[in-house]
């Protein structure tokens, strides 16, 4: 099995993985453990510190079992196979105020996956990353049951959202100003390379291609998009070698780096747009506003189960998902409207990664979070932690 791109870092790997496995068979008996992410694909990520292998992040993992486990209990076992590993287990989305520590935020990250209804999963790229980019490390190969799928245009969009809330998780004023502590620059850099990485994943979707893999992401991104975005593309590169390579991952001017993929990110935003969506903006406000009137009508289409032309007129069902938000939030005001907190918390997130050049942005990005979040200020701190309230209650759900 390859877990990485050193045999060495295998090796620890699949230690940690046998004492997972034996934690997850005693509690749940599956049919099935899948490793998905980095490291299901091979490109997990790790650094050598004291002459030891240190894996780093998480471990991605899917139960399959006939029977449904709660997510309070994948949580609670998730916990029990952190601490067995000597990790923390903490998420750090929820602890964004805390200083970023990698042993206290490595977790094993659990999901379940239903055994009797792996032949009608979701549209999305977790689906097929799941059969074609995954590796079964106990029990039957259930991926051969898993839908093949093909990945909607709207993945292009998703592959973006995430880059935005990360960007804002990574970075605070006191970080902005080179004040770094623990292991704060990995975790920066971490997410500015999984930015571009994005990036990737989001401009190959919108040429209608997909790889289950960062390494033939890139490479089909290089073939498509060399000529037409060549420091795009070398950055992209770079950032690959430093995801799966320790020796390639030098920290440098980290502030620099992340204004530098913030301003990437939101390139690959403005061109997806127009061409997905044949939105054309000339400033930041015009590019949000537009996406939220257009995207809550056709984004969610792929992912309604439902035949085509029904799933169009089904938008309004979306409200369900603010619904499920007001439970994890407490938050009122998203109840009045009925379109989808998920969107108007990434577009806020972009306006206030903005507000750091341009701080009339504030009152825009301000209007906008208190739609979905509690703010106590309007400085670009207080907006930032209203965002990450959003991002830590919304994308935490993994509804898709």
């Amino acid at each position: 099995m390859k877990y990485t791109k050193s045999d060495r870092a295998d090796r620890k790997v699949e230690e940690d993985l046998e004492k997972i496995k034996k934690i997850l068979i005693k509690e749940f008996n599956p049919s099935s453990i899948i490793l998905f992410g980095g490291f299901g694909r091979g490109e997990g990520t790790y650094e050598i510190l004291d002459g030891k292998v240190v894996p780093l992040n998480d471990y991605d993992i899917y139960v399959i079992t006939k029977n449904k486990i709660s997510d309070d209990k994948l949580e609670e076992t998730g916990e029990k196979c952190s601490t067995m590993l000597g990790k923390g287990g903490g998420e750090f989305v929820e602890n964004y105020e805390k200083i970023y520590d990698k042993d206290k935020f490595f977790h094993v990250d659990l999901r379940w996956l239903d055994y009797n209804k792996l032949g009608k999963m979701k549209r999305i790229n977790r689906t097929y990353e799941l059969k074609h980019g995954s590796m079964v490390i106990y029990g039957e190969d259930v991926r051969k049951k898993i839908n093949d799928i093909k990945i909607p245009i709207s993945e292009s969009f998703r592959y973006l959202t995430n880059p935005v809330g990360h960007l804002l998780l990574c970075m605070d004023e006191r970080r902005l100003n080179g004040d770094f502590k623990k292991d704060e620059e990995f975790y920066a850099l971490h997410h500015i390379i999984k930015t571009y990485l994005a990036c990737a994943s989001s401009l190959i979707i919108s040429a209608s291609r997909f790889e289950p893999n960062y390494s033939d992401t890139v490479k089909v991104c290089e073939e498509i998009y060399k000529q037409k975005f060549p420091e795009l593309v070398k950055k992209i590169k770079l950032a690959l070698e430093m995801k799966l390579y320790p020796e390639k991952r030098k920290a440098g001017d980290i502030v620099k780096k992340w204004f530098e993929a913030r301003n990437d990110l939101l390139f690959v935003l403005k061109y997806i747009s127009e061409k997905n969506y044949g939105i054309k903006s000339r400033n930041l406000i015009e590019l949000c506003r537009k996406l939220e009137k257009k995207l809550p009508y056709i984004y969610f289409e792929p992912y309604i189960p439902l035949p085509r032309f029904f799933s169009r007129l089904a938008f309004p069902s979306q409200y369900f998902l603010n619904v499920l938000y007001f439970k994890r939030s407490g938050y009122f005001p998203i109840l009045l409207g009925w379109k989808d907190a998920g969107i108007k918390i990434i577009l806020a997130g972009l306006i206030v990664l903005y507000s750091l050049d341009d701080k009339k942005l504030l009152k825009h990005a301000y209007k906008k979070i208190r739609n979905f979040a509690p703010v106590e200020g309007r400085d670009w701190e207080d907006l930032r932690k209203g965002v990450l309230f959003g991002f830590d209650r919304y994308y935490s759900q993994k509804l898709i």
